[in-house]
């Protein structure tokens, strides 16, 4: 629960080709604005100065994106070549990422497939956002489907929420957060789309747990480890497993 700070990266993996790092909630990958100066692009830099690559903007080639608010595990590719193999694997569709979330409400179903085609937002004051086909200010959406299975059941500062293991399984912008919104279990402390109602969480509890990347050198295969526990958050109050997380990533696998 903790602040982020320039030195407290967590790394996962490191090769001589990539690191993968648990990104703290609340930091962004990197920044244009002056005033931004933590961001995770930083951090590394301050960690690994002799790893920066000059030929890049930020120093660091991002195999991938994770939220402003979205804690955990991201992989970062060391020199072009590293780049351009993981590229291939995500634009190949054969990388596995699975999210943990708490969110609102308690889901009835023990397992679904969630299939709103997603578009950006058009409406004043909400262009920041994304939407569901069919909402007013929907502009060009596309197919999306994400996978959601229910772990646990409990309560969150007293009120029922679910633990769930997401897995997206196309990849637009804040695709998993949409689609929970959209079937009445918005995420717990997504500020944006609680359109600024859920705010007394510290956190938006959102964690990329589980990531495999197949590149042609290496088999890159991490978890981030899982901060919805209560050891870690004393609010969050599990009463019920339905299922076991280990089990499910190896259902993944």
């Amino acid at each position: 629960m903790e602040p982020g700070t320039i030195d407290n990266l967590s790394i996962l993996y490191q090769s001589s080709d990539f690191i993968v790092v648990n990104k703290h909630w609340d930091i962004r990958i990197d920044s244009k604005m002056w005033y931004e100066t933590l961001t995770l692009q930083s951090q590394l830099r301050h960690r690994f100065p002799e790893l920066a690559d000059p030929d890049t903007y930020y120093g660091f080639r991002f195999c991938h994106q994770l939220d402003f608010s979205t804690s955990g595990a991201l992989c970062v590719a060391l020199n072009k070549a590293a780049a351009g193999s993981a590229y291939k694997c995500f634009k190949e569709r054969l990388v596995t990422k699975a999210y943990l979330a708490l969110v609102r409400g308690h889901v009835s179903q023990s397992r679904m497939t969630i299939c709103y085609a997603i578009g950006k937002n058009t409406t004043e004051g909400r262009t920041h956002m994304m939407c569901i086909d069919g909402t007013e200010g929907c502009e060009n959406p596309k197919p999306c489907q994400s996978e959601l299975i229910v772990l646990e059941h409990g309560s969150y500062s007293g009120d029922p929420v679910t633990k769930v293991l997401l897995q997206p399984l196309t990849g637009r912008t804040h695709q998993l957060r949409v689609h929970c919104s959209a079937i009445g279990h918005p995420i717990v402390g997504d500020f944006t789309y609680s359109l600024g109602q859920d705010s007394s969480p510290y956190r938006m509890m959102l964690h990329a747990y589980y990531l495999r990347i197949p590149t042609r050198g290496e088999l890159i295969e991490v978890r981030a480890p899982d901060p919805f526990v209560p050891a870690m958050d004393g609010n969050w109050e599990p009463q019920h497993v339905t299922r076991r997380l280990e089990d499910t990533i190896q259902e993944l696998k």
